[in-house]
């Protein structure tokens, strides 16, 4: 008997790279207020 010729693999698709998720816009730093007495202003 004629063995069963073996099943030729799939062709492995080659991987897509996943794409980079656009970085989150980052929010404009709110200016601090001149003067504000409830908090006293952080020394840097």
């Amino acid at each position: 008997p004629v063995p069963a010729p073996s099943p030729e693999p799939a062709p492995t698709p080659a991987p897509v790279p996943a794409p980079s998720p656009e970085p989150a816009p980052t929010p404009a730093p709110t200016p601090a207020p001149a003067e504000n007495p409830t908090q006293p202003s952080p020394s840097l």
